[in-house]
């Protein structure tokens, strides 16, 4: 799925962009409001907008956004002005969370309106592969394997990149952001090492220099 950022803080804007990239969405990433505008030709399943813009006010972006599309749009702003949230639901915005906020909660908050807007898939599919990410089951096929979270979050980013390689350290941020625990580089190799063995060594690459990638 595809999430359109409107941020102008760059740093919290790569960070929510890292985040959600290892959950599996398609990030792009706008620093203005005319940045966001020549966006809207293009279909996104959810948008996330900041209400203070350099050249404009989320709220306009929210109203222009709605006239093209019923698909979520979530506020994150430092603007906590009653009169400004009031108003960004007045234009039919799904929610709105204020700065600062906590990741996990933006992050369950994003998928109950991908819910409510019946856009959530519990299941990725890559060619005849498909991750259920509720069950935490990889079927290929017609055979299907159980996945501890690590290897859940594994698949995932590997599914997401294909057919460019993982890095390791890329893998350690995804297994902490299914795990919430540290994980140094070398248990990423075991548990990648016995993730592969347990698919019969067949789909996944492994480079020295670049990381690991899903192969068909």
């Amino acid at each position: 799925m595809k999430i359109l950022i409107i941020e102008d803080d760059k740093e919290l804007a790569y960070t929510l962009k890292d985040i959600l990239e290892h959950n599996a969405f398609d990030v792009m990433i706008c620093y203005t409001f005319e940045q966001a505008y020549q966006e809207l030709n293009r279909a996104y399943d959810c948008y996330l907008i900041d209400n203070r813009l350099p050249d404009g006010c989320g709220l306009d972006l929210c109203k222009l956004i709605r006239e093209i599309t019923d698909n979520p749009i979530v506020f994150i702003s430092s603007d906590t002005n009653e009169s400004s949230i009031l108003k960004s639901y007045e234009f039919d915005a799904d929610d709105y969370i204020e700065k600062p906020f906590r990741i996990k909660v933006l992050l369950a908050k994003i998928q109950s309106v991908l819910k409510r807007a019946g856009k959530w898939n519990q299941t990725i599919s890559l060619n005849d592969s498909i991750l259920n990410l509720n069950q935490q089951t990889l079927t290929i096929e017609e055979t299907t394997f159980a996945l501890s979270i690590s290897e859940v979050a594994i698949v995932e980013s590997l599914f997401s990149k294909y057919p460019n390689y993982v890095s390791r350290h890329d893998l350690a941020k995804a297994i902490y952001s299914k795990t919430n625990h540290e994980t140094s580089l070398a248990t990423v190799s075991t548990r990648v090492s016995e993730l592969n063995s347990k698919l019969n060594g067949k789909y996944i690459e492994s480079s020295r220099n670049k990381g690991y990638r899903w192969i068909l």
